[in-house]
């Protein structure tokens, strides 16, 4: 098997480097096409499309390479016994090699977006995403070794860098009630299906140099507008004022935290006496069931 190579070690550094690496890109994808199309038929006759001559019309390609495809991908396009269009194409594993060259595609297109002071939030998104998915690429090539951890860890690290730069492009796009009715929605959606959810947290936040702590109170506002984040502290120089990238990133870190908490608790867990709020947990959130 071809090693793979990680993006972040051959990272160029200039609008140079970084044009011969999407050309060097280019060569390896061009060494894949045929497997590609293969890939690329296949999974359009799972979807459907049983014509040869449609598929070939497609692709345009003969309807030999058709057959050829199909058959390398182990279909046989005569047998009028096939399964019908509506069952899926049989389980495989992912191919580490194959995500690989998905990944280093994709760091070859959004690489040189990034040769700026300041990409853009969803040029970002895109540029993690593709160093993300050569992580989980050599997760699945190696099922041990030293620096397996570290691979995971960035992983984590580059999905969530993904995440917060995707939730500030979509911060730009809505105003305040629009979010905030996102955010009402989301919370009314989860307790009708009998989850709980975070109302409010109260959390203790260490002071940087003194290690002195402070308290802040998180939550969601019950007007101007309804569902928006609210952020409370007697702390002088926490500025309160929330963003909507602020709002977004916060309601999302409620929405997990109510998840975890929701997998601790029991199936046939009663509603407490009062259906709107429980005892407060030991971690200072406030759960409405």
């Amino acid at each position: 098997m071809e090693p793979t190579v990680d993006p972040l070690d051959t990272e160029p550094a200039d609008l140079r480097g970084a044009a011969l690496a999407a050309l060097r890109g280019w060569a390896a994808r061009r060494d894949r096409l045929a497997e590609d199309r293969a890939d690329l038929m296949a999974a359009a006759w799972w979807s459907g499309t049983r014509t040869v001559a449609e598929l070939a019309r497609a692709g345009d390609v003969s309807r030999d390479t058709v057959y050829g495809d199909l058959r390398a991908r182990g279909i046989e396009p005569t047998d009028k016994t096939a399964q019908p269009s509506d069952v899926l194409p049989p389980y495989a594993p992912i191919p580490p090699q194959a995500l690989f060259s998905l990944a280093r595609q994709a760091w070859t297109l959004v690489r040189p977006a990034q040769l700026t002071d300041r990409p853009g939030w969803l040029q970002s998104a895109a540029w993690n995403t593709s160093i993300a998915l050569a992580r989980i690429a050599v997760l699945l090539e190696q099922p041990s070794g030293a620096d397996l951890a570290a691979n995971a860890e960035d992983l984590v690290g580059r999905l969530g860098m993904a995440l917060n730069e995707a939730q500030k492009a979509w911060a730009e796009l809505e105003d305040r009630e629009e979010l905030a009715l996102w955010s009402a929605a989301r919370i009314q959606e989860a307790m009708d299906e009998g989850k709980a959810v975070v109302g409010a947290a109260d959390l203790t936040l260490i002071e940087p140099g003194t290690g002195s702590p402070f308290a802040v109170q998180i939550g969601r506002s019950a007007s101007g507008p309804a569902g928006w984040t609210y952020l409370r502290t007697e702390h002088p120089q926490l500025d309160t004022r929330i963003t909507a990238a602020d709002h977004l990133a916060i309601q999302t870190a409620l929405h997990i935290l109510g998840r975890v908490l929701n997998s601790l608790l029991p199936p046939d867990e009663a509603l407490p006496d009062d259906p709107a709020v429980s005892e407060p947990s030991p971690t200072g959130a406030t759960v409405q069931r």
